[in-house]
């Protein structure tokens, strides 16, 4: 299985956005044209992650529990995936429904 949140090309566009707010230039953000949203409020909601037995994390205990950040991509023919914050080499995967 493969699982991509997004595509490198648009990880690129919005990190050349996020640089570009970020040094002052927002000229070049097309913000004219930007939808216009209105009476907006701010939501939380699910995004995948991964959760699982970690080993070798650079700040976390062997053995430990987590939860991953955002999961960004995956695939688990090669046994890697690439979260928020760092990529995580997949080991077994968690057998579900049995006790």
């Amino acid at each position: 299985m493969k699982f991509a949140y997004l595509s490198a090309e648009d990880a690129l566009r919005l990190s050349a956005d996020l640089r570009s707010v970020e040094a002052g230039i927002t000229r070049s953000l097309s913000l004219h044209t930007a939808p216009i949203l209105e009476a907006h409020q701010m939501y939380s909601r699910r995004t995948a992650c991964l959760s699982g037995y970690v080993f070798g994390h650079p700040s976390l205990g062997d053995g430990r529990q987590i939860m991953t950040s955002q999961l960004m991509y995956m695939d688990t023919e090669v046994g890697i995936a690439r979260t928020l914050n760092r990529w995580y080499r997949l080991g077994h995967p968690a057998r579900i429904g049995s006790a």
